[in-house]
Formats: C-alpha cells, structure tokens, sequence
C-alpha cells in the first residue's frame, strides 16, 4: 500500500473515529455526573475526560495502522509517517491551536470539552501510526518459504 492511499485511509477515518470518541466521552461523562457519587476532580478527573477519546482513537486507528503496515516492505521512516499522517497532523494542528489558544477563557469550556476530544482523535491516529511503524520497523524480516 503506497503513503498517499494510507493517508486517504486514515482521512476518512477521522469521522468515524471522531464520532465514536464524542459518544464514549459523552457516555463516560454523564455517566460521572448523573450515576456516580461526587464529582471527579483532579487526575482522575482529567483521566476520564481524555481516556475514553483517546482510547476509541486508538481503537480505530490501530487496527488501520496495522493494516496499512501489513502491505509494505522495508522499515518505516519519518518521512513516510509525515507522508501517511499529514491529514491527521492537518487536524491536530486546526482543532488544537485555538484550543491551546482558548484554553483559558472561561466561557471556552462550554464547547472546549467537544474540542478536546475531538483533537485527541487525530492524535490518537498518529501515536497508533507511529507505534505500528516503530515496532515493524524493529522487527527482523521474515524469511520467505520457498515455492
């Protein structure tokens, strides 16, 4: 499979994957606020307000890693990673400046929550590449059986 398909791949993945982190986020949250007693402050907090996208990113994007992975020969190289995520940098890059840039503001927060789990989505989809990519890399090549 070439880099440009991947990328094609790991584009159209976004929304999938996107929606399905809204959903498990949204889930996990209103089940902390609605069914558990006490609010979640701090790092168990934050862990359930990032774990459930990053975990339904990785959930995608792993097994498509995987499979983009699967078709090549050779080790990977940084330019290739680039080459295969530039969509998912592309992503990271929109959803993430204002969202560092408005992290501030109170009045972000309302949608910030939205915005947070949707950039962990495309993050997600470049750890999982990169992950992928490193452990093929490290791997030694499997000796063809003869015909």
């Amino acid at each position: 499979m070439t880099d440009r398909r991947a990328a094609g791949l790991y584009a159209l993945a976004l929304l999938p994957a996107g929606g399905l982190a809204l959903a498990a986020s949204g889930w996990v949250m209103d089940l902390t606020m609605h069914q558990a007693p006490g609010r979640p402050s701090g790092l168990v907090g934050w862990a359930l307000n990032v774990l459930p996208a990053l975990a339904a990113g990785l959930l995608v994007y792993l097994p498509l890693a995987r499979f983009v992975r699967a078709g090549r020969v050779g080790t990977g190289s940084l330019g290739g990673h680039v080459r295969r995520c530039a969509a998912l940098y592309a992503a990271a890059l929109a959803i993430g400046v204002p969202l560092a840039h408005d992290a501030s503001r109170p009045d972000f927060w309302s949608l910030g929550q939205l915005a947070l789990w949707s950039w962990l989505v495309p993050v997600a989809g470049i750890a999982g590449d990169a992950w992928t990519a490193r452990r093929r890399s490290g791997e030694a090549p499997s000796p063809r059986a003869p015909a």
